[in-house]
């Protein structure tokens, strides 16, 4: 399991498949946990308050659903003073560091700042592009984002 923070609060990576894992995740702080796998939602990852939104990573655009129920999870947790999000894929390339950026640009970063961050934290990580677009489409029908 490899965790990155892009925020001191936000973390991607791959997915917990040790006890070893729980317990490196849980010395970082990391309290909650979006799930991004497909076929694995196990004891351990519910060990922290999750959220299993299984997808097959095949780049195309994410449905509008997905991005509600991810962003009312990330906003309900940011709310609490201490809390920390992971988010997981089974590799934690792609897909995990994907909704990383979708939670930077909903926080109001740029296109290039929310790229930036995640390319930083994680150099081989790729945001692909049909989860981005699907994404900034959503975000675009919230009233209060602007393009960025």
């Amino acid at each position: 399991m490899k965790a990155v923070f892009v925020t001191k609060r936000l973390a991607f990576g791959s997915g917990i498949t040790k006890w070893r894992d729980v317990e490196e995740l849980q010395r970082l702080g990391i309290t909650h946990v979006i799930n991004l796998r497909r076929n694995v939602h196990d004891k351990k990852v519910r060990q922290f308050e999750c959220l299993w939104l299984p997808f097959k990573d095949d780049k195309k655009p994410r449905p509008r659903r997905f991005y509600r129920k991810a962003l009312t999870f990330y906003m309900r947790t940011m709310r609490k003073r201490n809390a920390k999000i992971f988010v997981m894929c089974r590799l934690g390339i792609c897909r995990s560091a994907s909704l990383t950026h979708f939670f930077l640009r909903a926080s109001g970063k740029s296109e290039t700042a929310a790229q930036g961050l995640v390319i930083k934290a994680r150099p081989w990580a790729t945001v692909a592009r049909g989860y981005r677009v699907s994404g900034d489409k959503f975000l675009r029908t919230m009233p209060n984002f602007k393009k960025r």
